[in-house]
């Protein structure tokens, strides 16, 4: 199968089959939903015997959860809060300022990245329109932030050195996760180095406007599984909805002090053939009060770097499931990037 076929069948797959989920009953969540994955003696020691044992937690994790929430990051409290305080900053400045650097028009520098404005259809590509606004920041080979749409100064003037400081230390973060990752799936630790040259992220800062009454088909997001490699995200109060694949309940994750939801994706799901799930989470309409904001980073290897079903996923029983194709071929193709 050529891959620009494989992009476009996949995503009419992954469409049709969030469409089909009931996500209408909803549990809060327990951390036999969502265990928690301390980083913080390993960063300090760097100690392979304690590589070895996240390796094991995050196997288990990616093969029958996919959510964890990650404390002992190392990234430090008043840059997130600055996260917060620019997401916050942008995205309450007047309509018709933000539009000045909407995403995809024929002024767009980076295209899938700038200002999205309520109603969006795109990230996730749905029928009808997300309950959120959000503002996006990529990367990819060639590209930085540099590039990036920047608001006006005049009238942000703390967004910038805020949103280049957060990256900055999610980016490390999630190189750092990557050894962790390859060791959970019984490579050596810098199996991914290379594909980790140059990474494709996106950095998507979200405000959920209070709603009122909406119909059974609306979202904050809807329904979907993400495209990545892996998803970093933080959350300044509830509203992430995941699908367990343990009870096969909707669960409502709570917000946990200097943690991270991470959650593997569609690329990783391919890379592994199947070996990690992708796992199925949406965000309701927010009833407020007041906002709700969010900051996931969308992580992945470099866009051109050719996957093929790694070694240890696969053999003469369990042949590949998926053809070598790159990120740009397959996910960032299905998605129209």
């Amino acid at each position: 199968m050529q891959s620009d076929d494989f992009a476009a069948a996949r995503e009419r797959a992954l469409v049709v089959e969030a469409e089909s989920w009931d996500v209408t009953a909803i549990r809060p969540a327990t951390l036999d939903d969502i265990p928690v994955v301390d980083v913080a003696a390993w960063r300090a020691s760097g100690d392979p015997a304690e590589l070895d044992r996240l390796g094991a937690q995050v196997r288990t994790i990616g093969e029958e959860v996919g959510f964890h929430f990650l404390t002992g990051h190392g990234i430090p409290d008043e840059v997130t809060a600055g996260a917060f305080a620019a997401a916050r900053e942008f995205l309450t400045l007047p309509d018709e300022t933000k539009l000045t650097i909407r995403t995809d028009t024929a002024e767009t520098k980076v295209p899938g990245a700038g200002y999205l404005p309520v109603g969006e259809r795109k990230l996730p590509r749905r029928a009808k329109g997300n309950l959120n606004e959000a503002i996006i920041f990529k990367r990819d080979v060639g590209l930085g932030l540099d590039d990036a749409a920047w608001p006006d100064p005049d009238d942000a003037p703390g967004v910038r050195a805020a949103v280049e400081a957060y990256a900055a230390e999610i980016e490390r973060v999630a190189l750092e996760l990557v050894p962790v990752y390859a060791t959970a799936l019984g490579l050596p630790a810098d199996f991914f180095a290379a594909a980790m040259v140059e990474p494709f992220w996106r950095l998507r800062m979200t405000r959920y406007h209070p709603v009122g009454p909406v119909l059974d088909d609306e979202f904050g997001i809807a329904p979907h599984v993400d495209t990545t490699f892996f998803t970093l995200l933080a959350q300044d109060r509830e509203g992430l909805t995941i699908r367990s694949e343990r009870t096969g309940e909707w669960v409502a994750a709570p917000v946990v002090p200097d943690a991270l939801v991470v959650n593997t994706g569609e690329l990783l799901k391919q890379w592994s053939n199947d070996r990690f799930v992708s796992v199925k989470h949406f965000v309701p309409p927010h009833q407020g009060p007041g906002d709700r904001y969010s900051i996931p980073f969308f992580f992945n290897a470099n866009a051109d770097w050719p996957m093929e079903v790694l070694p240890t996923c696969t053999d003469e029983a369990n042949p590949p499931r998926y053809p070598p194709v790159s990120y740009r071929q397959s996910q960032a193709a299905a998605q129209g990037e």
